[in-house]
């Protein structure tokens, strides 16, 4: 099949006033906000690939998360660019921990960091900022003059990071997608993807598009092309330590090298297609039924006793605040939605799933699926972690509950969890002994990307 591409990057580092808020997501407990210091700038970058049957859109973004609420906001103002298909658009975001806070629902601002209603306020008019800045870029990125390309897969291996959440799973797999020019065979772009949380900087006011930017830098000033990273299934993989500016640079060239290195040797496999995409959505279930009205009454009890069994300063007492203020309002939250999507480029899968989706899927979905798959996590939006069913079921004996979302009580997000900084009552739906039933978290999501895959 015929391919043409056309890639833009936009550096879209926050400046005040164009951006009303300078306020920093990924991590909890107390306000981080920016100054005006850069280390790596923040890409946004978009890659249009067009099979003769129409373009299709990877937006990629250096940026914590997007909610649900800005990623339909964006998706709504492009799929009518591509075709009215939903599968035709995608979109991942780093997970950088150095760059701006997107909107105001999940996370939650006032309980990671407390901040007042006009600092919540103000990274709203952020959001509308960025949003506007994302979908400019896409249609720029449309309307540009395409080149004829032929493209060519291929996975090498690194190590830059360990499984934190005791799990097994170490991710060393890089995944490449290489473009080149049908009318000279030189090389157009460089696509390439790995596992591991971007938190290699540690936590300062710095914005830096982490070791994901440094590696991009790597591959681009040795190629004399943009590249473009796409975050995997990092849930529960950290960068080795030190967490310090310095680490940085030492783990973004390690990966960038390996991706060089891969560019300059044999070994690729012709991309040819045809191309299709697929996109649907599950609605992951809680480990409570909160449409129980006895259910609400036993959450509205258990958090109105935090409130004092907690300081007021703490982001458990303001955890609390939030959840009991949409019980007597619109009502909790009964599942969490969770985007997949496909794209087949002839042989080549590329799995993407929303959130902060843990190693487990990686090796299960690889393990069951021949031919080669390229899994994205952090997609579309990102409204928290997805655990398989063994981390479920451990709570706070596996690393203090974060990733399972609970501690002592699995009906209740656990203090300090994801569960709490993320804005959600309960912890997601597991099987408490045995392996995941069906109507589970990972049976669900095991199952539906099972299917995909096979459509």
């Amino acid at each position: 099949m015929p391919f043409s591409m056309a890639v833009k990057t936009l550096d879209y580092t926050p400046t005040w006033p164009t951006y009303p808020s300078l306020w920093m997501g990924g991590y909890a407990g107390a306000p981080r906000g920016n100054q005006g210091q850069v280390d790596r700038r923040l890409r946004a970058q978009c890659v249009v690939i067009d099979d003769g049957a129409g373009p299709k859109v990877m937006l990629r973004i250096d940026v914590v998360s997007i909610p649900r609420y800005v990623h339909w906001a964006i998706r709504s103002a492009v799929v009518p660019l591509v075709g009215n298909n939903n599968g035709n658009f995608l979109i991942i975001v780093s997970h950088t921990h150095s760059g701006p806070m997107i909107g105001t629902t999940r996370p939650d601002p006032y309980v990671m960091m407390g901040l007042s209603a006009a600092d919540i306020s103000a990274i709203e008019g952020t959001t509308t900022v960025f949003m506007n800045q994302m979908i400019a870029l896409v249609q720029q990125t449309l309307a540009m003059a395409r080149t004829p390309v032929t493209l060519w897969y291929k996975e090498g291996s690194t190590t830059i990071g360990h499984n934190r959440a005791e799990e097994p799973h170490t991710l060393t797999t890089i995944s490449a997608l290489i473009a080149r020019r049908t009318s000279n065979n030189s090389l157009f772009t460089v696509l390439f993807g790995y596992a591991c949380h971007p938190v290699s900087r540690g936590n300062d006011r710095v914005f830096c598009s982490d070791f994901p930017g440094a590696a991009t830098d790597v591959v681009s000033n040795a190629l004399g092309v943009q590249a473009l990273f796409f975050q995997g299934a990092a849930g529960d993989q950290e960068p080795n330590d030190p967490h310090q500016a310095s680490q940085v640079t030492n783990l973004g060239t390690t990966l960038g090298n390996a991706v060089v290195q891969m560019v300059n040797s044999g070994g690729w496999n012709a991309v040819n297609g045809p191309m299709t995409t697929f996109y649907s959505e599950l609605n992951l279930p809680l480990s409570v039924d909160l449409g129980d009205p006895a259910a609400v009454i036993r959450a509205r009890n258990a958090y109105s006793q935090r409130l004092d069994d907690f300081p007021n300063d703490d982001f458990a007492f303001r955890h609390a605040e939030r959840m009991l203020d949409y019980i007597h309002g619109d009502g909790l939250d009964r599942v969490l939605p969770m985007p997949i999507q496909r794209w087949n480029l002839g042989g080549l899968n590329i799995l993407a799933l929303a959130h902060e989706v843990l190693s487990e899927y990686e090796v299960k979905l690889q393990a069951q699926t021949p031919g080669w798959l390229w899994i994205m996590g952090y997609a579309n939006e990102c409204e928290g972690y997805v655990a398989g069913n063994g981390v479920l079921q451990s709570g706070e004996s596996q690393h203090f509950g974060y990733e399972a979302g609970w501690t002592d009580d699995s009906t209740m997000s656990g203090p300090g969890s994801w569960t709490t900084f993320y804005a959600w009552p309960a912890p997601l739906k597991f099987t408490p002994s045995g392996a995941a039933a069906p109507g589970s978290t990972e049976r669900l999501i095991v199952d539906a990307c099972t299917n995909m895959l096979n459509l």
